[in-house]
């Protein structure tokens, strides 16, 4: 499930097909996470959605995915194909950081993409230190991640207010660039989940930012579930999402019955805003 078309050149076959195409790009709740897991696969939203739209499937999701690289790629496949038919932006956390790499000629195959959230890599680091002892050094702690990691969090340049306004910016961007039908959502929760009244506060910072942003009035016909809060009247694809809608209780992702819910949603949104 999920066939996967890379971008750059893209399939030639994809190029000359008399169906109009799909595309969607998003995260682990746009790839299929279930194959990256090893558990039993099962139809994602966008190929739902392609089913029932009688189009070729195209998903340029990845799993980790930020909303920078989620926009890039989107875009750019844009670009090179012709017959789109819809194109479909599920959106990540707003503070993912998305590096794109300069990859050498050797490495073409792989994804120039490095997308990651520092608080999450700095809290999972600082978790792990109990099980290094001097000279022993936490692997956690080196890398490329860690070191941009902690450089945001240091430099408070990865702030709630940051994120949301630069993600906010991509969705004004994408609806305006993309000259086909396009929708919008946002898939997992924007921020990252933390205890409850820490998790309220930012919410309440979140939803400030988002009223208070110029884009507040320009998104709505595109989005689905916009403004993306419950808390001033909107929602994320996530709270569709019933506790038999998820892989287990531990792991939220979204399982079989969670993508049909996702894909009836975004179907739903299409067939009132352009049939």
């Amino acid at each position: 499930h999920g066939n996967k078309q890379k971008s750059g050149r893209g399939n030639i076959m994809s190029l000359f097909s008399k169906k109009k195409k799909l595309i969607v790009g998003g995260c682990s709740y746009t790839d299929n996470y279930a194959r990256q897991e090893k558990i039993e696969e099962f139809p994602l939203w966008g190929e739902l959605l392609a089913d029932k739209l009688d189009m070729e499937f195209i998903n340029l999701g990845e799993c980790g995915f930020g909303n920078k690289a989620i926009y890039r790629t989107i875009t750019e496949r844009c670009l090179i194909e012709k017959n789109v038919g819809l194109v479909v932006a599920m959106w990540s956390e707003h503070q993912r950081v998305s590096l794109h790499l300069d990859i050498k000629d050797e490495m073409l195959n792989q994804n120039p993409w490095r997308c990651f959230h520092p608080e999450r890599i700095i809290k999972d680091a600082d978790w792990h230190d109990k099980f290094y002892k001097p000279p022993a050094r936490n692997p956690k702690k080196q890398g490329l991640k860690y070191d941009v990691s902690k450089m945001c969090c240091d430099a408070h340049i990865n702030s709630i207010k940051t994120g949301t306004l630069e993600t906010l910016s991509y969705m004004h961007a994408l609806q305006s660039v993309i000259t086909v039908p396009v929708l919008q959502t946002q898939g997992c929760k924007p921020l990252m989940g933390l205890v409850e009244h820490i998790q309220q506060i930012q919410y309440e910072e979140f939803c400030k930012h988002i009223i208070n942003s110029p884009y507040i009035d320009t998104i709505e016909k595109s989005f689905v579930g916009w403004p993306i809060d419950k808390r001033i009247g909107g929602y994320c694809m996530d709270d569709l999402l019933q506790d038999d809608h998820r892989i287990s209780e531990e792991d939220t992702h979204p399982n079989a019955k969670g993508h049909k819910i996702m894909a009836e949603a975004i179907y739903d949104a299409y067939a009132k805003i352009y049939s």
